[in-house]
């Protein structure tokens, strides 16, 4: 640890903040007592520091939701698997096969999942429509698979039209702080549920597309896009 006054931290701004960074605390005194620190800032505090002064509270219930059950349907991006629970659904995503998708789902989650010998059919057509004519999907959707800082980030997204787009940063205001681009990208990679929530169109402040975390990556974010009327100029 090291300790510094605030002359210090004036003319040594630099090398105070590159202590901090190497995980070395540094307390800033002011007359001879402690006024503040310099701590190294992580992702998790990140997203802990937003939640505070945001004011979103994490939600009473726990992360044991379930039983989680899937079905598969095909669609023009290929096949698609849906897990739900009682709540809602809680993941989507593409994989060449049973295995493959249950693999990934307890690897991502720890979660144990089985396939639904009898999917609800409301829910069926509500993904056949959604995959096949682009409807809107009002099922409902259960968030309990990710922490309340990416529900925050997810709830914003839910509100993003169609053939629209808005940046991370712009998303990171919204929630009440700008600078908070990162992690906000970092929620987006997070989304349990593309296409259903959509992230991809959430893109860079410099025009760019930034990342897809579904299967085709961000050619198919740009595909979506597309397709949706977007003016990814």
């Amino acid at each position: 640890m090291k300790v510094a006054n605030t002359v210090d931290l004036k003319n040594k701004t630099n090398e105070l903040l590159r202590n901090a960074i190497a995980g070395d605390p540094v307390i800033i005194t002011l007359r001879g007592k402690p006024a503040a620190s310099l701590t190294r800032l992580t992702e998790a505090d990140l997203e802990s520091f937003v939640l505070r002064h945001a004011g979103i509270r994490p939600a009473a219930e726990t992360q044991q939701q379930g039983p989680w059950r899937y079905l598969s349907l095909r669609t023009p991006l290929g096949t698609a698997y849906v897990a739900y629970s009682e709540r809602g659904v809680g993941s989507l995503d593409l994989a060449d096969s049973d295995a493959s998708f249950e693999r990934t789902f307890r690897r991502r989650f720890s979660r144990p999942i089985h396939r639904d010998a009898r999917p609800p059919s409301d829910l069926r057509r509500s993904l056949a429509g959604f995959f096949s004519r682009r409807e809107p999907f009002r099922g409902r959707v259960d968030l309990t698979l990710v922490g309340p800082f990416e529900r925050s980030v997810l709830e914003q997204l839910r509100q993003i039209p169609r053939g629209q787009v808005r940046s991370y940063r712009e998303i990171a205001t919204a929630l009440g702080h700008p600078s908070a681009s990162r992690a906000v990208g970092n929620a987006c990679a997070k989304n349990p549920v593309p296409l259903i929530i959509p992230c991809h169109r959430v893109v860079r402040s410099d025009g760019g597309l930034g990342g897809y975390s579904l299967r085709g990556g961000p050619a198919l974010k740009r595909r979506l896009l597309m397709e949706e009327g977007a003016d990814l100029e």
